[in-house]
Protein backbone atom coordinates (compact mmCIF):
# COMPACT_ATOMS: atom_id res chain seq x y z
CA UNK A 1 0.00 0.00 0.00
CA UNK A 2 1.50 3.63 -0.84
CA UNK A 3 2.05 5.64 1.87
CA UNK A 4 -0.41 8.24 -0.10
CA UNK A 5 -3.01 5.53 0.39
CA UNK A 6 -2.36 5.21 3.66
CA UNK A 7 -2.20 8.60 5.02
CA UNK A 8 -4.69 10.23 2.96
CA UNK A 9 -6.84 11.93 1.76
CA UNK A 10 -5.79 14.83 2.04
CA UNK A 11 -8.90 16.58 3.43
CA UNK A 12 -8.07 14.16 6.46
CA UNK A 13 -4.61 15.54 6.45
CA UNK A 14 -6.15 18.72 6.04
CA UNK A 15 -8.79 19.10 9.39
CA UNK A 16 -5.91 17.76 11.31
CA UNK A 17 -3.87 20.26 10.15
CA UNK A 18 -6.53 23.37 10.65
CA UNK A 19 -7.82 21.79 14.13
CA UNK A 20 -4.26 20.87 15.96
CA UNK A 21 -3.50 24.79 14.78
CA UNK A 22 -6.48 26.13 16.16
CA UNK A 23 -7.00 24.04 19.28
CA UNK A 24 -2.77 24.72 19.86
CA UNK A 25 -2.86 29.10 19.08
CA UNK A 26 -6.75 29.63 21.02
CA UNK A 27 -7.56 26.69 23.32
CA UNK A 28 -4.65 25.46 24.90
CA UNK A 29 -2.23 27.85 27.53
CA UNK A 30 1.45 26.92 28.33
CA UNK A 31 1.08 24.40 31.09
CA UNK A 32 -1.14 21.84 28.84
CA UNK A 33 2.24 20.24 27.98
CA UNK A 34 0.39 17.03 26.95
CA UNK A 35 -2.23 18.88 24.72
CA UNK A 36 0.82 20.54 23.28
CA UNK A 37 2.73 17.71 22.77
CA UNK A 38 -0.20 16.38 20.99
CA UNK A 39 -0.73 19.55 18.69
CA UNK A 40 2.74 20.14 18.16
CA UNK A 41 3.13 16.64 16.81
CA UNK A 42 -0.45 16.40 14.77
CA UNK A 43 0.23 19.68 13.03
CA UNK A 44 3.73 18.60 12.04
CA UNK A 45 2.89 15.40 10.64
CA UNK A 46 -0.36 16.79 8.66
CA UNK A 47 2.23 19.73 7.43
CA UNK A 48 4.92 17.09 6.16
CA UNK A 49 2.58 14.96 4.80
CA UNK A 50 0.45 17.50 2.91
CA UNK A 51 3.57 19.36 1.05
CA UNK A 52 5.17 15.49 0.81
CA UNK A 53 2.25 15.18 -1.62
CA UNK A 54 2.64 18.07 -3.59
CA UNK A 55 -0.89 19.16 -3.24
CA UNK A 56 -1.86 21.98 -5.83
CA UNK A 57 -0.51 25.51 -5.20
CA UNK A 58 -4.38 26.54 -5.09
CA UNK A 59 -5.09 24.56 -1.87
CA UNK A 60 -1.81 25.44 -0.61
CA UNK A 61 -3.25 29.00 -0.59
CA UNK A 62 -6.47 28.27 0.71
CA UNK A 63 -5.02 26.22 3.65
CA UNK A 64 -2.77 28.54 4.55
CA UNK A 65 -4.34 31.42 4.29
CA UNK A 66 -7.36 30.04 5.67
CA UNK A 67 -5.86 28.87 9.27
CA UNK A 68 -4.22 32.00 9.75
CA UNK A 69 -7.38 33.96 9.40
CA UNK A 70 -9.42 31.31 11.90
CA UNK A 71 -6.49 32.39 14.61
CA UNK A 72 -8.03 36.27 14.37
CA UNK A 73 -10.96 35.46 16.81
CA UNK A 74 -9.06 34.99 19.68
CA UNK A 75 -5.68 36.51 21.43
CA UNK A 76 -2.89 34.56 21.63
CA UNK A 77 -2.46 32.06 24.58
CA UNK A 78 1.18 30.85 24.64
CA UNK A 79 2.80 34.10 24.62
CA UNK A 80 2.17 37.50 26.37
CA UNK A 81 4.69 39.67 24.51
CA UNK A 82 1.39 41.31 22.79
CA UNK A 83 1.13 43.44 25.75
CA UNK A 84 4.11 45.15 25.44
CA UNK A 85 3.87 45.57 22.48
CA UNK A 86 0.24 47.48 22.57
CA UNK A 87 1.79 49.22 25.55
CA UNK A 88 5.06 50.78 23.25
CA UNK A 89 1.89 51.88 20.60
CA UNK A 90 -0.09 53.33 23.21
CA UNK A 91 2.75 55.30 25.18
CA UNK A 92 3.38 56.38 21.15
CA UNK A 93 -0.85 57.18 20.79
CA UNK A 94 -0.47 59.23 24.22
CA UNK A 95 2.42 61.55 22.85
CA UNK A 96 5.06 59.68 24.64
CA UNK A 97 8.24 58.33 23.70
CA UNK A 98 7.82 54.28 24.25
CA UNK A 99 12.05 54.39 25.24
CA UNK A 100 11.61 56.86 27.78
CA UNK A 101 9.05 55.05 30.38
CA UNK A 102 9.15 51.83 31.88
CA UNK A 103 5.59 50.08 32.58
CA UNK A 104 6.61 50.35 36.18
CA UNK A 105 6.91 54.35 36.02
CA UNK A 106 3.89 54.64 34.82
CA UNK A 107 2.36 56.39 37.65
CA UNK A 108 -1.10 58.37 37.51
CA UNK A 109 -0.65 58.41 33.03
CA UNK A 110 -4.38 58.04 31.86
CA UNK A 111 -3.66 55.15 29.55
CA UNK A 112 -7.27 53.68 29.09
CA UNK A 113 -6.23 50.53 27.67
CA UNK A 114 -3.88 49.64 30.76
CA UNK A 115 -5.47 49.26 34.18
CA UNK A 116 -3.32 47.79 36.63
CA UNK A 117 -4.39 44.42 35.93
CA UNK A 118 -3.46 44.72 32.03
CA UNK A 119 0.26 46.02 33.57
CA UNK A 120 0.49 43.45 35.77
CA UNK A 121 0.28 41.38 32.41
CA UNK A 122 3.49 42.59 31.27
CA UNK A 123 6.65 41.30 30.77
CA UNK A 124 9.97 42.98 31.34
CA UNK A 125 8.31 45.15 33.08
CA UNK A 126 11.36 46.78 34.62
CA UNK A 127 13.10 46.69 31.49
CA UNK A 128 12.85 49.18 28.57
CA UNK A 129 11.91 48.40 24.82
CA UNK A 130 14.48 46.68 23.30
CA UNK A 131 11.79 47.03 19.98
CA UNK A 132 13.31 49.37 17.03
CA UNK A 133 10.86 52.32 15.51
CA UNK A 134 9.56 50.03 12.70
CA UNK A 135 8.09 47.74 15.26
CA UNK A 136 6.94 51.04 17.29
CA UNK A 137 5.12 51.95 14.39
CA UNK A 138 3.28 49.10 13.86
CA UNK A 139 2.75 48.61 17.58
CA UNK A 140 1.25 52.42 17.21
CA UNK A 141 -0.48 51.60 14.20
CA UNK A 142 -2.68 48.83 16.30
CA UNK A 143 -3.76 51.40 19.11
CA UNK A 144 -6.18 52.80 16.83
CA UNK A 145 -8.77 50.55 17.84
CA UNK A 146 -9.80 50.37 21.61
CA UNK A 147 -10.21 46.87 22.00
CA UNK A 148 -6.82 44.28 22.52
CA UNK A 149 -8.11 41.55 19.79
CA UNK A 150 -8.80 44.72 17.39
CA UNK A 151 -4.97 45.96 18.21
CA UNK A 152 -4.27 42.13 17.60
CA UNK A 153 -5.67 41.69 14.94
CA UNK A 154 -4.04 45.22 12.49
CA UNK A 155 -0.79 43.33 13.90
CA UNK A 156 -1.77 39.96 12.61
CA UNK A 157 -3.12 41.47 9.40
CA UNK A 158 0.23 43.05 8.78
CA UNK A 159 1.92 39.49 9.31
CA UNK A 160 -0.99 37.63 6.89
CA UNK A 161 0.26 39.74 4.14
CA UNK A 162 4.26 39.72 4.80
CA UNK A 163 3.62 36.00 4.59
CA UNK A 164 1.69 36.36 1.50
CA UNK A 165 4.44 38.23 0.46
CA UNK A 166 7.23 35.89 1.49
CA UNK A 167 5.48 33.07 -0.13
CA UNK A 168 5.60 35.00 -3.32
CA UNK A 169 8.84 35.72 -3.41
CA UNK A 170 10.02 31.89 -2.73
CA UNK A 171 8.41 31.31 -5.15
CA UNK A 172 9.74 33.93 -7.48
CA UNK A 173 13.26 33.07 -6.28
CA UNK A 174 13.10 28.61 -6.84
CA UNK A 175 9.90 28.83 -9.52
CA UNK A 176 10.65 25.31 -10.32
CA UNK A 177 10.47 23.73 -6.53
CA UNK A 178 7.82 23.42 -4.02
CA UNK A 179 9.76 25.18 -1.13
CA UNK A 180 7.23 27.61 -0.75
CA UNK A 181 4.29 25.14 0.39
CA UNK A 182 7.03 24.22 2.74
CA UNK A 183 7.19 27.68 3.86
CA UNK A 184 4.00 28.60 3.72
CA UNK A 185 2.84 25.88 5.65
CA UNK A 186 5.19 25.25 8.30
CA UNK A 187 3.03 25.57 11.29
CA UNK A 188 6.02 27.38 13.19
CA UNK A 189 5.32 30.30 11.17
CA UNK A 190 1.56 30.42 11.32
CA UNK A 191 1.37 29.75 15.27
CA UNK A 192 4.63 32.71 16.13
CA UNK A 193 3.70 34.62 12.98
CA UNK A 194 0.34 35.42 12.80
CA UNK A 195 -0.74 33.49 15.55
CA UNK A 196 1.53 34.98 18.25
CA UNK A 197 2.21 38.28 16.61
CA UNK A 198 6.02 37.75 16.20
CA UNK A 199 7.43 40.44 13.86
CA UNK A 200 9.96 37.83 12.58
CA UNK A 201 7.55 37.34 9.79
CA UNK A 202 8.24 40.39 8.82
CA UNK A 203 11.80 40.18 8.98
CA UNK A 204 11.85 36.56 6.71
CA UNK A 205 9.70 39.41 4.32
CA UNK A 206 12.75 42.01 4.38
CA UNK A 207 15.32 39.51 4.23
CA UNK A 208 13.75 37.78 0.99
CA UNK A 209 13.10 40.98 -0.64
CA UNK A 210 16.82 41.82 -0.28
CA UNK A 211 17.47 38.25 -2.01
CA UNK A 212 15.48 39.18 -4.31
CA UNK A 213 16.47 42.44 -5.61
CA UNK A 214 20.50 40.65 -5.72
CA UNK A 215 19.10 38.12 -7.55
CA UNK A 216 18.32 41.18 -10.22
CA UNK A 217 21.60 43.25 -9.52
CA UNK A 218 19.39 45.85 -7.78
CA UNK A 219 21.90 46.42 -4.55
CA UNK A 220 20.56 49.71 -4.12
CA UNK A 221 17.25 48.51 -3.88
CA UNK A 222 18.83 45.17 -1.74
CA UNK A 223 19.86 47.53 0.67
CA UNK A 224 16.79 49.08 1.49
CA UNK A 225 14.78 45.66 2.17
CA UNK A 226 17.95 44.80 4.57
CA UNK A 227 18.33 48.05 6.14
CA UNK A 228 14.10 47.87 6.74
CA UNK A 229 15.16 44.48 7.91
CA UNK A 230 17.41 45.63 10.51
CA UNK A 231 15.09 47.98 11.48
CA UNK A 232 12.99 45.35 12.44
CA UNK A 233 14.70 43.22 13.96
CA UNK A 234 18.51 44.08 14.95
CA UNK A 235 19.44 40.39 14.35
CA UNK A 236 20.06 40.89 10.06
CA UNK A 237 22.96 42.96 11.07
CA UNK A 238 24.84 39.78 11.41
CA UNK A 239 24.84 39.46 7.70
CA UNK A 240 26.84 42.13 7.52
CA UNK A 241 30.49 39.99 6.88
CA UNK A 242 28.43 37.95 4.55
CA UNK A 243 27.31 40.40 2.21
CA UNK A 244 30.66 42.35 2.76
CA UNK A 245 32.84 39.52 0.79
CA UNK A 246 30.52 37.72 -1.44
CA UNK A 247 30.43 40.44 -3.76
CA UNK A 248 32.59 43.03 -5.54
CA UNK A 249 33.32 45.83 -3.57
CA UNK A 250 31.48 48.50 -5.31
CA UNK A 251 28.26 46.17 -5.18
CA UNK A 252 28.55 45.96 -1.38
CA UNK A 253 29.55 48.58 -0.82
CA UNK A 254 26.72 50.13 -2.41
CA UNK A 255 24.59 48.07 -0.65
CA UNK A 256 25.80 48.41 2.88
CA UNK A 257 26.17 52.06 2.47
CA UNK A 258 22.70 52.14 1.76
CA UNK A 259 21.24 49.31 4.28
CA UNK A 260 23.22 51.87 7.04
CA UNK A 261 21.50 54.84 6.21
CA UNK A 262 17.92 53.19 6.00
CA UNK A 263 18.82 52.00 9.83
CA UNK A 264 20.12 55.45 10.67
CA UNK A 265 17.28 56.93 9.83
CA UNK A 266 14.71 54.80 11.63
CA UNK A 267 16.61 54.92 14.68
CA UNK A 268 16.44 58.61 15.12
CA UNK A 269 13.84 58.40 18.28
CA UNK A 270 16.57 56.79 19.87
CA UNK A 271 18.96 59.12 19.32
CA UNK A 272 19.38 61.02 22.70
CA UNK A 273 21.70 59.79 25.49
CA UNK A 274 18.90 58.91 28.13
CA UNK A 275 16.83 56.70 25.48
CA UNK A 276 20.26 54.98 24.21
CA UNK A 277 21.32 54.14 27.21
CA UNK A 278 17.82 52.78 28.44
CA UNK A 279 17.72 50.21 25.48
CA UNK A 280 21.36 49.43 25.47
CA UNK A 281 20.69 48.53 29.19
CA UNK A 282 17.81 45.82 28.66
CA UNK A 283 20.19 44.41 25.96
CA UNK A 284 23.14 44.14 28.32
CA UNK A 285 20.95 42.73 30.46
CA UNK A 286 19.23 40.34 28.13
CA UNK A 287 22.98 38.84 27.38
CA UNK A 288 23.63 38.75 31.09
CA UNK A 289 20.75 37.43 32.99
CA UNK A 290 18.16 35.39 30.51
CA UNK A 291 19.09 31.94 29.80
CA UNK A 292 16.52 29.64 28.23
CA UNK A 293 16.90 26.81 25.48
CA UNK A 294 20.49 27.07 25.08
CA UNK A 295 22.20 24.61 23.24
CA UNK A 296 26.16 25.23 23.39
CA UNK A 297 25.83 27.79 26.28
CA UNK A 298 24.22 25.16 28.95
CA UNK A 299 27.55 22.58 28.41
CA UNK A 300 29.33 25.49 29.58
CA UNK A 301 26.96 26.87 32.40
CA UNK A 302 27.16 23.06 33.64
CA UNK A 303 30.77 23.22 33.77
CA UNK A 304 30.61 26.72 35.44
CA UNK A 305 28.30 25.29 38.11
CA UNK A 306 31.26 22.10 38.43
CA UNK A 307 34.73 24.44 38.87
CA UNK A 308 32.75 27.52 40.32
CA UNK A 309 29.84 26.29 42.07
CA UNK A 310 27.44 29.25 40.74
CA UNK A 311 26.04 30.49 37.33
CA UNK A 312 28.69 32.08 35.38
CA UNK A 313 26.02 33.73 32.98
CA UNK A 314 27.52 37.20 33.64
CA UNK A 315 30.80 36.71 32.32
CA UNK A 316 30.16 33.42 29.83
CA UNK A 317 27.71 35.51 27.49
CA UNK A 318 29.36 38.29 26.77
CA UNK A 319 32.36 35.99 26.25
CA UNK A 320 30.14 34.16 23.99
CA UNK A 321 28.82 36.65 22.28
CA UNK A 322 32.55 37.67 21.51
CA UNK A 323 33.35 34.51 20.18
CA UNK A 324 30.21 34.56 17.92
CA UNK A 325 31.18 37.66 16.25
CA UNK A 326 34.49 36.19 15.61
CA UNK A 327 33.95 32.70 14.35
CA UNK A 328 30.78 34.56 11.99
CA UNK A 329 33.10 36.58 9.81
CA UNK A 330 35.60 33.95 10.24
CA UNK A 331 32.66 31.28 8.23
CA UNK A 332 31.46 34.06 5.77
CA UNK A 333 35.17 34.26 4.30
CA UNK A 334 35.60 30.82 4.20
CA UNK A 335 31.97 29.52 2.71
CA UNK A 336 32.30 32.69 0.00
CA UNK A 337 35.86 31.39 -0.83
CA UNK A 338 34.71 27.80 -1.81
CA UNK A 339 31.62 29.37 -3.33
CA UNK A 340 28.80 28.25 -1.55
CA UNK A 341 25.39 30.16 -2.17
CA UNK A 342 25.17 33.35 -0.42
CA UNK A 343 21.74 31.77 1.21
CA UNK A 344 24.08 28.93 2.69
CA UNK A 345 26.32 31.59 4.04
CA UNK A 346 23.79 33.39 5.88
CA UNK A 347 22.20 30.31 7.20
CA UNK A 348 25.52 29.70 8.50
CA UNK A 349 25.83 33.13 10.12
CA UNK A 350 22.47 32.96 11.87
CA UNK A 351 22.33 29.27 12.81
CA UNK A 352 26.04 30.19 14.71
CA UNK A 353 24.78 33.09 16.29
CA UNK A 354 21.30 31.08 17.57
CA UNK A 355 23.91 28.17 18.55
CA UNK A 356 25.95 29.82 21.03
CA UNK A 357 23.28 32.02 22.37
CA UNK A 358 22.03 32.03 25.73
CA UNK A 359 17.96 32.36 24.68
CA UNK A 360 16.46 30.59 21.97
CA UNK A 361 12.53 31.10 22.14
CA UNK A 362 10.25 29.22 19.45
CA UNK A 363 9.81 31.97 17.42
CA UNK A 364 13.68 33.09 16.98
CA UNK A 365 14.58 30.40 14.61
CA UNK A 366 11.68 31.13 12.26
CA UNK A 367 14.19 33.57 9.25
CA UNK A 368 16.10 29.84 9.55
CA UNK A 369 13.36 28.20 7.49
CA UNK A 370 13.29 30.17 4.33
CA UNK A 371 16.85 30.51 4.06
CA UNK A 372 17.45 26.68 4.99
CA UNK A 373 14.60 25.90 2.33
CA UNK A 374 16.86 28.33 -0.40
CA UNK A 375 20.07 26.63 0.35
CA UNK A 376 18.76 23.44 0.11
CA UNK A 377 19.09 22.57 3.95
CA UNK A 378 16.33 21.03 6.06
CA UNK A 379 17.47 20.87 9.66
CA UNK A 380 15.90 24.39 10.13
CA UNK A 381 12.05 22.89 9.21
CA UNK A 382 13.16 19.87 12.01
CA UNK A 383 14.05 22.67 14.12
CA UNK A 384 11.38 24.21 13.69
CA UNK A 385 9.17 21.31 15.00
CA UNK A 386 12.07 20.45 18.15
CA UNK A 387 12.39 23.74 19.27
CA UNK A 388 8.26 23.87 20.14
CA UNK A 389 9.39 21.57 23.26
CA UNK A 390 10.66 24.40 24.76
CA UNK A 391 7.02 25.19 25.81
CA UNK A 392 6.77 22.11 27.59
CA UNK A 393 8.58 23.76 30.88
CA UNK A 394 5.77 26.10 31.73
CA UNK A 395 3.49 25.20 35.07
CA UNK A 396 1.38 27.27 36.77
CA UNK A 397 4.11 28.15 39.13
CA UNK A 398 6.83 29.44 36.53
CA UNK A 399 9.30 27.34 34.22
CA UNK A 400 11.23 24.63 34.52
CA UNK A 401 12.42 22.62 31.73
CA UNK A 402 13.49 19.18 32.18
CA UNK A 403 17.07 18.25 30.66
CA UNK A 404 16.00 15.39 28.93
CA UNK A 405 13.80 17.09 26.52
CA UNK A 406 16.83 20.18 26.12
CA UNK A 407 19.29 17.27 25.09
CA UNK A 408 16.48 15.44 22.63
CA UNK A 409 16.14 18.70 20.91
CA UNK A 410 19.79 19.05 20.22
CA UNK A 411 20.48 15.54 19.47
CA UNK A 412 17.75 15.42 16.93
CA UNK A 413 19.13 19.28 15.46
CA UNK A 414 22.71 18.25 15.60
CA UNK A 415 21.90 14.98 13.85
CA UNK A 416 20.23 16.53 11.24
CA UNK A 417 22.93 19.17 10.59
CA UNK A 418 25.86 16.53 10.71
CA UNK A 419 23.70 14.21 7.80
CA UNK A 420 23.17 17.09 5.51
CA UNK A 421 27.03 17.97 5.66
CA UNK A 422 27.83 14.64 4.96
CA UNK A 423 25.45 14.64 2.26
CA UNK A 424 26.69 17.57 0.73
CA UNK A 425 30.40 16.58 1.46
CA UNK A 426 30.32 20.72 3.40
CA UNK A 427 34.35 22.29 2.62
CA UNK A 428 33.74 23.74 5.79
CA UNK A 429 37.66 24.12 6.45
Amino acid sequence: MSLKRLFGPAPLLYFMFVVSILILSTVLNRSDSMGLFICFSASFFAYFWICKFEYSFKSIWVLGIGVRCLLFYDLPSLSDDFYRFIWDGSLIHHGINPYSLLPTQVGELDIPKFSPAALAQLNSSTYATVYPPLNQFFFWLSTFIAHPLGSVGILRISLLLTDIASTLLIHKLRPQTALSGWFFLNPLLIWEGVGNVHFESMVIFFLLLTLYFISKNKFAKAGFAWGLAIATKLIPILFLPALMWYYKWKQSWVLISIALLVLSLTLTPMLSTELTEGAFTSLKLYFQHFEFNASIYFIFRALGFWFKGYNIIGTLGPIMGIITLFLIPLGAILLSHYKKSLETVLLYSLTLYFLMSTTIHPWYILTLIPLGLLSGYWYPVIWSFTVSWSYFGYDATGYDMPTWWILSEYIILFSAIGIELKKKDANLI
